[in-house]
């Protein structure tokens, strides 16, 4: 049987973004002045969290914890892509309020197609009647760079961080024509993303 993941918490937030604060001003021509850095990061994550959130990804690595009624043969997890998993955790009916981990050797993951195997040659007690009865730990996002400092989000594709440069640029030009604006997708954007959509 295979469950695909409903209910995700981010534990540990990203702590950088796909797009840098001196390549947003270059893409504005607003590389001669530091008056609008703060509100150009602002833009920068909301353009990030709005792609993210139109296409189900997770564009910076972070950590979220799965929340499942049960264990599962095959585990689909969202927020791709997948980097790792930290641990498997679980209730019993036993003990009701204690978590037990999960052994390694009891399941397989594939990172690239974000899916978690169980050995159904091992055997799992029955887990307790709850909402997080399973909880898995893990880590999606593009990896970070680590030969460039500037750069740490060199794996992001360089469409993901041309349409998050086009809608940040967007919400920039347009951030005193209404305060009620709604952040709408460009057509260059949806173009550039499309590749990257989950279904």
């Amino acid at each position: 049987m295979s469950f695909k993941v409903s209910r995700v918490t981010e534990t540990i937030a990203p702590v950088i973004e796909p797009v840098g604060l001196h390549e947003m001003k270059v893409h504005v021509r607003a590389q001669d002045t530091n008056d609008h850095d703060t509100i150009l990061g602002v833009m920068i994550k909301a353009a990030r969290q709005f792609v993210e959130k139109q296409y189900q990804l997770s564009l910076v690595q972070r950590t979220y914890r799965a929340d499942l009624w049960d264990f599962f043969s095959i585990i689909c997890l969202p927020l791709p892509p997948l980097s790792s998993i930290t641990q498997i955790q679980y209730f019993t009916n036993d003990s009701p309020q204690v978590l037990t981990t999960l052994d390694a050797v009891a399941y397989r993951h594939d990172l690239g197609n974000s899916r978690i195997y169980r050995d159904t040659t091992v055997t799992i007690p029955t887990v307790a009647y709850r909402h997080d009865a399973v909880q898995i730990t893990f880590v999606a996002g593009y990896e970070p760079t680590t030969d460039s400092p500037q750069n740490l989000a060199g794996n992001v594709p360089e469409a993901i961080k041309s349409a998050i440069k086009l809608q940040a640029a967007d919400l920039f030009e347009n951030r005193e024509t209404n305060t009620q604006l709604r952040m709408q997708e460009l057509p260059t954007t949806k173009m550039l993303l499309a590749p990257y959509r989950e279904y």
